[in-house]
This record gives C-alpha cells, sequence and structure tokens, in this order.
C-alpha cells in the first residue's frame, strides 16, 4: 500500500514542486502586504522649566522617525507616539537635547529615529514688580471735584529679560473718563499691551475706585466714605491682601469743613505686622488671617473734629511670600525709584 501511495506522490513531481513554489511566493507577497514601513513626524513632549527659566525661541515641535510594522497597527498607534525629553538634559543656553526614548510604541513595531537631538535655547528671565498709574480724561461737572482713587492691585509683577524690564519704571493704564461724573464709581479696565517679551504675572484687570464728592462746606455730623486703608510696619518680603480696601467713618465738626478735607486728611491705618522668617522658609506667625483694628490718624487741621464711628472697625489680613526678584535687586525697592511717603503730622483720634 505504501508503494501505492508513493507512486501516487511521485506522478507528477515537477509539476506539484512549481506549484508549491508558485504559492510559496503569494504567500510571502500576501504577508508582505500587511507590513508597513513609513517615516512620521512625531511630537516632542518638553520638560516645564522651573523658576526663571524660559524658552527664548519656539523649539521644534516635532521630530521625524522611521516606524516598521504590520500595517493596522502602525497607522493606529503612530497617533500616541511622541519624543521625550530628559528635564536634566535641559540648561541654561543653547544645546543640542537628545531625544531619550519614544514612547507609545505597542509591541512589534519597530521604531527608528531619523533625528537623535533638538536645538533647545533656554534663557533666564528676570522679574519686576512696577506701580500701575491711572489717567483721567476730563473733569466733573461744575461743583464736583474727584478727590482720591484706589487702584486695586496697586502694583503688578513683570516678567521678561532683564535689560527689558530696566527700561520699564511703571505700567499706565488706559484713560478714564470723569465728564458727567457726580458720584463715586469703579470701572475695570485692562493693562495694555507691553513691549515684546515682557509679559505679565497674573490677570491683567485692574479695578480704579474713583471718589467723586461735591463742592461743599458742611457743619455737624457728617459721613466720609472712600478712606482707602494703608499697612503700617509690613515686611518688604510680604504681599498683605486687605479684606476691605476703604473705610467709611462718622465724624463730627463744629467748624465748616469741606469734605475733601476729610478725604486728604485723614488717613486709615492697620498694622501688617506679621514677618517672613528666611531660616524656617515661612511666615510668621503661621495662624491666618490676622484680625486688625482700623486706626483713625488725622493731620494738624482736622483736629478739632470728632470721629464717632469707623466702618468696618477690623478686617482681616492674609499675607503672601513675594515672587522672587532679581539677585541684584534690593528687596525693599518697588521699582519706582522713588523714597516712601513721609510720616503724616497726627493724633490719635
Amino acid at each position: 500500500m505504501i508503494p501505492k501511495l508513493l507512486g501516487k506522490v511521485g506522478r507528477n513531481w515537477k509539476a506539484k514542486l512549481v506549484s508549491l513554489i508558485i504559492a510559496s511566493i503569494f504567500y510571502v507577497n500576501l504577508q508582505n502586504s500587511k507590513v508597513l514601513i513609513k517615516t512620521i513626524n512625531v511630537p516632542v513632549d518638553y520638560p516645564k522649566l522651573s523658576g526663571n527659566l524660559n524658552y527664548s525661541k519656539n523649539p521644534e515641535k516635532t521630530i521625524p522617525v522611521r516606524v516598521e510594522g504590520l500595517k493596522d497597527v502602525v497607522n493606529y498607534y503612530s497617533q500616541f507616539m511622541k519624543a521625550v525629553i530628559d528635564p536634566e538634559d535641559v540648561q541654561l543656553g543653547v544645546t543640542e537635547v537628545p531625544i531619550k526614548k519614544i514612547v507609545g510604541v505597542p509591541s512589534g513595531v519597530k521604531v527608528t529615529k531619523l533625528k537623535k537631538t533638538v536645538p533647545v535655547e533656554i534663557e533666564s528671565r528676570g522679574l519686576k514688580v512696577v506701580p500701575l498709574e491711572v489717567v483721567f480724561e476730563g473733569a466733573p461737572p461744575p461743583n464736583f471735584e474727584k478727590l482720591t482713587q484706589i487702584v486695586s492691585p496697586q502694583k503688578v509683577t513683570l516678567s521678561g529679560k532683564p535689560q527689558d524690564l530696566e527700561k520699564i519704571t511703571k505700567v499706565i493704564l488706559p484713560e478714564i473718563s470723569l465728564i458727567d461724573k457726580k458720584e463715586p464709581f469703579a470701572k475695570t479696565v485692562r493693562i495694555p499691551d507691553l513691549p515684546k517679551g515682557v509679559s505679565v504675572l497674573g490677570s491683567r484687570d485692574v479695578t480704579v475706585n474713583v471718589n467723586i464728592i461735591p463742592l461743599s462746606y458742611k457743619t455737624g455730623e457728617q459721613t466720609a466714605a472712600g478712606i482707602p486703608i494703608v499697612c503700617s510696619g509690613s515686611d518688604a518680603r510680604l504681599d498683605a491682601e486687605l479684606s476691605e480696601e476703604q473705610v467709611a467713618i462718622r465724624y463730627f465738626s463744629l467748624k465748616p469743613i469741606r469734605s475733601a478735607q476729610i478725604l486728604t486728611g485723614i488717613t486709615a491705618q492697620v498694622p501688617c505686622n506679621y514677618i517672613f522668617d528666611p531660616i524656617k522658609n515661612k511666615i510668621i506667625p503661621e495662624l491666618q488671617p490676622q484680625v486688625a483694628k482700623v486706626r483713625i490718624i488725622k493731620s494738624k487741621d482736622l483736629k478739632g473734629i470728632e470721629i464717632l464711628q469707623i466702618s468696618p472697625e477690623k478686617i482681616e489680613i492674609r499675607y503672601k511670600v513675594k515672587e522672587q526678584q532679581n539677585p541684584d535687586s534690593d528687596p525693599t525697592d518697588d521699582g519706582t525709584g522713588m523714597e516712601g511717603p513721609g510720616t503724616v503730622p497726627s493724633d490719635r483720634s
């Protein structure tokens, strides 16, 4: 039986061998048609920079790689691949940073980096705190006057190259119209565009409270609102945030007195006496907020008036450490180039 079987297998063996070879060729071609080799661009994942470091130019967003694998797998997983950079390789200045690895590559897919490094330029950016200046347009109607204005925040922190920051001593806000204004009002304005390369840390919105009062003389019991609260004895390394920025007072005067005299001759103070301990790197005391009593200070011209009520009598104060400035800068310098306000002649009410 076996000889018969061998005879049948050997019959026309040449034709069968040719058929087998042809079938093998078709099979190999079929398998090769499922394998895809192509070049794609994968995004580069750059690390976030800490401190005052910044990418001075937009680094390359992608690098080319060659991928090889089953067609369906390559086409699907290509969208998830990205090149990774080690944060320790990113240094100040211009450097060629190596691409450490390609992530998102599935099993069975081969990836070859066609570019092994990318040029990265890192620069050091400085910080500077400058005051905000308000500009007014026009004037109130007759028998009314603009007395005071409160800008919140009063200063803004800028970030940029040290040589660019040196040229900026203040930021001027857009004009605010006083035409037809007969009573106090508040307006929110936006910090205008700054020179190229200089940016604002935090919000660009600024609130300006403007106090408009009538020109009149009065005696007896009166009220005055819009008296700004100022910090006394604050640590230059801390920012103090007040729960209220203004107070209103009720007072009594035997002599005729203008509202303008009250608002220019009276100061509301709170003691901002928390400090920053650089050794322990914390604010002392640690308990916040601080509850502080508002103290009214009168100028010599207003000694004759009697303060009947302060509203609010107490406010809350929260502290935070100021943004780090340039190492060579004076921590007490506010960027204005001006000395602080002198002592106001006063007595306790």
